[in-house]
């Protein structure tokens, strides 16, 4: 089966498009072992001096995919614990990435959307995009390193009034809080997330290295711990039947997914 996350190059920069339009990039496990081959070849490579991950179609991502996730649920097996799983694995391989990785995001970053999209080194925003946190609301708790994320750049009460509160956040929002760099009209996407990319990869590469590793040391020695506790909190969440009530009735009202979240 075709991979719906390509890797591409543009000289020392590396591409990854997720391409799975159809279910709004949403994230299951051939998307996780996608990513991990993509990643996987950007390390083995040696010579990128930058990563672009972006998306097609009007969504970025819209998370996990609800219909295969109700559908575990009804079978009762381990598939929730396998998808996060994999989904760690991941979030701890794009941050462990030595070059910089930065999100292009032209609409909705939802759910584990806008995890994948906040465990990227730098994000620049369409006007239309949208952080969508949607857990609360499906009656679960985060995944994907979000409240870690979060937590780091905005301190435990915003990022909590955010999951709790807000659940929802424009481009402008969003850059006004750090989480966004820059901010382009739609039709200039592409070229804004390049200039940024260009800016990396001017400096020296070791010094861009360096001061990667040296940013992340600071807080993401715990990351890994962090995912694991997010890993069961979400695990105990969904085993309630609040959870399993919310995910059937949004794939009853919706089908396949949209701008919804893990």
């Amino acid at each position: 089966m075709q991979s719906n996350v390509t890797l591409t190059s543009r000289g020392d920069l590396a591409v990854i498009t997720l391409g799975n339009e159809a279910q709004a990039n949403a994230i299951d496990l051939e998307f996780c072992d996608g990513m991990l081959k993509a990643l996987s070849d950007i390390e083995a490579c040696g010579t990128y001096r930058a990563v672009v991950l972006q998306a097609t179609g009007r969504i970025f991502s819209a998370g996990g995919n609800l219909v295969q996730i109700l559908d575990g649920l009804q079978r009762s097996d381990s598939f929730l614990k396998a998808l996060i799983s994999a989904l760690n694995d991941v979030i701890l391989t794009l941050r462990r990435l030595p070059v910089p990785v930065i999100a292009s995001v032209q609409g909705a970053a939802a759910g584990a959307g806008f995890s994948l999209a906040m465990a990227c080194d730098l994000v620049v925003a369409s006007r239309a995009a949208r952080f969508v946190v949607g857990y609360g609301k499906l009656g679960t708790s985060t995944d994907g390193g979000l409240s870690f994320h979060l937590a780091r750049r905005l301190g435990a009460a915003r990022a909590l009034h955010i999951l709790l509160v807000k659940d929802s956040l424009n481009a402008e929002e969003a850059k006004s809080l750090g989480l966004v760099q820059d901010i382009a009209d739609p039709a200039s996407l592409d070229q804004a997330t390049l200039a940024m990319a260009r800016s990396v990869m001017d400096l020296p590469s070791s010094a861009v290295s360096e001061m990667k590793s040296l940013v992340g040391k600071t807080s993401e020695d715990g990351l890994e711990r962090h995912l694991e506790n997010e890993k069961q909190a979400f695990l105990r969440c969904a085993s309630t039947e609040a959870f399993y009530q919310r995910v059937e009735a949004f794939v009853r009202r919706s089908g396949p997914p949209s701008d919804s979240s893990t």
